[in-house]
């Protein structure tokens, strides 16, 4: 790669995790090219991960991503945008042919991609990524994803968690948006309300204060989880925070409790103590990584998980990799947390 770039842009246009996971690339980007202006193509959701990132000079966001460039004017606008850039490289961390071919029709003639360095599946994506920018070897925190927050962004955090005791766990009920889950790979990572149910009691009785964490369409289930259980020390916020803000209440809790979703990358990112209950995904590739703080990853091994990237995700109809994860399990990683001193979690 030359050392003489004064462009580069960075494709990822995923969700919230996805995003999260090409800050390392960010970083090391930026360390070997100090002087070049960095952008980001994302999307529009998980654009606010990337805002105030220092290694960033501009973030451009793609909104409906799935629409055919023919009939998108946001993709013709957007390519007019990119052209006027004069990309000396861009780092294309998409799989499907139309990033390419918006690319291609920005007129970047320098283009990485899988092509080039194919995806390892038994690496992290975090390392693919790195790969795919000619960045090799790296190790400890050159892996941690990096979420940058605002000392406004943390005051907000500070009052809406105001009175409530320590120690505080988060615990996120939500997996992401419920619309257009046309068929199970969103709805396997779900784990059981009454399972929630029981966790949020058996945290209370210890003289732990909750934190429910979730979108707007969550509101509903934990208003339902809250109504019969002590106020002073349980608090809702599903629906009630944009996703900056959610990420600087998940910043101030003690330990955070997620299933397979972009909250548990955000914890993982801001060194917040994290439990992730797994289930259906690819472990090795996509689960949250941090030095600077414990993941304890939750699981039951089932012989048909991880099921994604294949046809039983599509066909089942009963995701016991998630049923078989019990409160007692998730409370057990819970109070390790709580109680000791936070241990490094390697990404090999």
């Amino acid at each position: 790669m030359s050392d003489r770039m004064n462009h580069i842009l960075v494709v990822r246009v995923g969700a919230l995790g996805d995003t999260l996971m090409v800050t390392p690339t960010l970083r090391a980007l930026r360390r070997q090219h100090p002087l070049a202006e960095i952008d980001v193509l994302c999307s529009e959701s998980a654009a606010p991960l990337v805002d105030g990132n220092p290694h960033v000079s501009r973030v451009v966001r793609l909104r409906q991503r799935n629409v055919p460039y023919a009939v998108s004017l946001e993709k013709q606008h957007c390519v007019k945008a990119l052209r006027a850039r004069r990309y000396d490289l861009a780092i294309l961390l998409e799989r499907a042919p139309r990033y390419r071919g918006l690319l291609t029709r920005a007129a970047i003639s320098d283009i990485r991609s899988f092509t080039e360095s194919p995806f390892d599946p038994v690496q992290h994506c975090i390392v693919n990524y790195l790969r795919v920018a000619g960045i090799g070897d790296l190790e400890g925190d050159g892996l941690d994803m990096e979420l940058h927050l605002s000392d406004a962004e943390t005051d907000i955090a500070r009052r809406l968690l105001r009175d409530l005791p320590q120690p505080r766990v988060g615990i996120q009920i939500g997996y992401g948006p419920r619309r257009g889950k046309k068929h199970q790979s969103q709805r396997l990572r779900g784990w059981n309300p009454e399972h929630v149910a029981q966790l949020i009691h058996d945290l209370l009785e210890r003289g732990t204060s909750v934190v429910l964490t979730g979108s707007a369409e969550d509101r509903a289930e934990t208003e339902r989880l809250v109504q019969s259980l002590p106020r002073d020390r349980i608090r809702s916020l599903a629906g009630h925070t944009t996703v900056r803000e959610l990420a600087a209440v998940i910043g101030s809790l003690d330990v955070f409790v997620s299933v397979d979703t972009g909250a548990a990358h955000i914890a993982a990112a801001l060194g917040t103590p994290l439990v992730v209950l797994w289930g259906p995904a690819i472990y090795e590739q996509t689960r949250p990584v941090s030095s600077r703080s414990p993941v304890q990853i939750v699981r039951v091994p089932v012989p048909c998980a991880p099921c994604y990237g294949t046809p039983l995700m599509k066909s089942c109809t009963r995701n016991i990799c998630m049923e078989g994860i019990t409160p007692d399990a998730a409370l057990g990683a819970v109070e390790d947390l709580l109680g000791r001193e936070p241990r490094v979690i390697p990404l090999g």
